[in-house]
């Protein structure tokens, strides 16, 4: 299985990976690669992380979708999702 490429604003191409974490967490909650890849290119509110990530915020129906990642040259990795009842702070 190939990784997939994100286009982020039509402007540079990346490669978009996930953890295994990241993939478990997908199952358990019911997201899809789409709307990981909606909530890191168009976020409604975004706020750093520990160790240099980030989390990028968008609501998803009636929940609030969380991705944790890390942007490197080339690519991004997909640490972890999440849907919560509650949104940012």
């Amino acid at each position: 299985m190939y990784p997939k490429i994100f286009c982020d604003n039509m402007l540079c191409m990346k490669v978009v990976k996930y953890t295994r974490h990241a993939k478990n967490r997908m199952r358990l909650h019911r997201i899809t690669e789409a709307e990981i890849e909606s909530a890191i290119g168009n976020p409604d509110f975004i706020e750093p992380s520990s160790e240099g990530k980030l989390n990028a915020w968008k609501r998803v129906s009636e929940k609030y979708l969380r991705v944790t990642f890390k942007e490197k040259t080339g690519k991004v990795l997909i640490i972890t999702a999440v849907k919560k009842k509650k949104g940012w702070r």
